[in-house]
């Protein structure tokens, strides 16, 4: 797959669940109407998510195996092929501050058996749990990225660990990875796109979505 289709996949996965007309609370738009930049990162910015002692890894885990570990939350659906997308949302009151958590498998990507392929987050002032996204449980608690970066990260934080972002426009800050890993696969395997998106409001980090897809 050449640079520009698989970057026109990573849009289709951050907008495919964006505009759901029976989900109450859907995943967040796509900051960005199109992604043209080059991929700067010299390693994928994240490979997961950390939800207490569980592991939420890209392409691994499926939403099934999060909603085990919870015991509860309901996996919600919108679209067909390119434009379907599958997720569990939760919300995690936490001592300091309410967060949203929308765990995703895209459709296709994501494969039968709705293997995660993006996480968005975002911070909620003065927010709570509702039906369809229910508390989260202590056992999944804390939450953070494998790289230990979260909503509430300082400004300096993510240059500290990941380097240069590749793209920046006004709030947002896009690291992005890609790379090949080995498969049968024209061109020398398979094609494999990681990103993280970071928005910062008074210098922290109050909404984020991260991902990573493998296509031939």
């Amino acid at each position: 797959m050449n640079h520009h289709r698989l970057r026109a996949l990573l849009l289709g996965i951050l907008i495919g669940a964006s505009h759901s007309s029976f989900a109450e609370t859907p995943p967040p738009v796509a900051p960005f109407d199109a992604i043209t930049w080059k991929a700067t990162l010299k390693r994928k910015p994240s490979t997961g998510l950390r939800m207490g002692a569980f592991r939420v890894r890209f392409e691994r885990t499926t939403l099934d195996d999060v909603r085990r570990a919870a015991s509860v939350g309901e996996i919600a659906h919108r679209g067909d092929a390119g434009e379907s997308a599958y997720w569990l949302c939760y919300t995690n009151l936490a001592p300091t501050q309410a967060e949203r958590v929308w765990i995703v498998a895209h459709g296709e990507m994501g494969g039968p058996e709705h293997y995660v392929t993006n996480i968005s987050a975002e911070l909620l002032p003065n927010g709570n749990a509702t039906a369809d996204c229910p508390a989260l449980p202590n056992n999944l608690k804390p939450l953070s990225l494998d790289n230990h970066l979260w909503l509430g990260a300082s400004e300096g934080a993510a240059p500290a660990k990941l380097g240069a972002p590749s793209y920046q426009k006004g709030a947002w800050r896009s690291y992005d990875f890609q790379g090949k890993v080995p498969g049968n696969c024209e061109g020398g395997g398979f094609d494999l796109l990681a990103w993280l998106l970071l928005h910062f409001q008074n210098g922290r980090v109050n909404s984020l979505q991260v991902g990573q897809v493998t296509s031939c």
